[in-house]
């Protein structure tokens, strides 16, 4: 906190702060861990996942009692790290399909229902190799709904992973990683998918140098 008073008190501008979640507790996890592949216990729409919802709630909360307040959060740092055996940093597992049900069902009803109702949501939070595909599964269409007039529709194979439009309502952005860009051609990644969701932002959300080994 300090740090960023510090921050705000050279600012041209207003700071636009953004959080993200990169563990939940242990006791919430299926395998025990901070690091490792694991996700939440349970499914969304249930204890683990509603309190995993309001963990984001009080974090809002304690900061406001400081006189902080947050732009956007992201519904978690990296989800396929979770995925992966023996990671060796926090992490929290989620499939696209679990996101958008944990968005759904959880996340997105708790912010909506909160006093911080006006904190933007930000999906995948991880390499842009992995879009179109996060995407064209957590939302469908834009705001609030499925494609209409001026939003393009997407394509027919695709929308049968569209399976839970509420989703939609609760996103504002999507937010990527540079580490894999050298497998991710923008065209096929970022292009398509600004081409496909125009009204939603594309944010660089994490870039840390020296991450590859041979550096």
């Amino acid at each position: 906190i300090p740090i960023l008073r510090a921050a705000q008190a050279v600012a041209a501008r207003p700071l636009s702060l953004y959080a993200s979640p990169w563990t939940s507790p242990v006791w919430m996890k299926t395998n025990g861990a901070m690091t490792g592949r694991g996700t939440l216990k349970g499914s969304p729409g249930d204890k683990y996942h509603k309190t995993w919802a309001n963990y984001f709630i009080r974090f809002l909360d304690e900061y406001a009692k400081h006189n902080v307040t947050f732009w956007a959060v992201t519904a978690g740092n990296e989800p396929t790290a979770g995925e992966i055996v023996f990671y060796p940093f926090q992490c929290l597992g989620f499939s696209p399909e679990h996101q958008r049900d944990f968005i759904a069902r959880d996340l997105g009803p708790a912010l909506a229902n909160s006093s911080h109702r006006g904190v933007r949501l930000i999906i995948l939070d991880d390499q842009r190799v992995m879009l179109p595909y996060w995407a064209q599964v957590v939302r469908a269409g834009g705001p609030g709904g499925p494609a209409g007039p001026g939003r393009p529709v997407t394509p027919p194979l695709l929308a049968q992973v569209l399976r839970d439009p509420v989703a939609a309502g609760y996103v504002s952005g999507i937010g990527i990683h540079w580490y894999l860009d050298f497998l991710a051609p923008i065209d096929l990644t970022l292009s398509i998918t600004h081409h496909l969701f125009p009204g939603y932002f594309l944010l660089s959300t994490e870039a840390s140098a020296g991450s590859y080994f041979w550096e």
